[in-house]
């Protein structure tokens, strides 16, 4: 399966992008309770990794 399914389809990619930024919140409200270096590490990989599925779109695009 092609990604440019998922990201040229508005409805699909709306659908997703909103997982996304539902787990991003999750993330920075977990990353926001803990004192847990540990934890704090893994909720900025977390994030960092979230916000790079955010910008696929332009990505599959950019790439033909």
């Amino acid at each position: 399966m092609s990604l440019k399914l998922l990201v040229n389809n508005p409805e699909a990619w709306n659908a997703f992008e909103a997982e996304l930024d539902e787990r991003i919140q999750a993330s920075y409200r977990m990353f926001s309770q803990t004192e847990d270096s540990n934890v704090i590490y893994r909720m900025q990989g977390q994030v960092h990794a979230l916000q790079a599925l955010k910008q696929l779109r332009l990505k599959v695009n950019a790439n033909g």
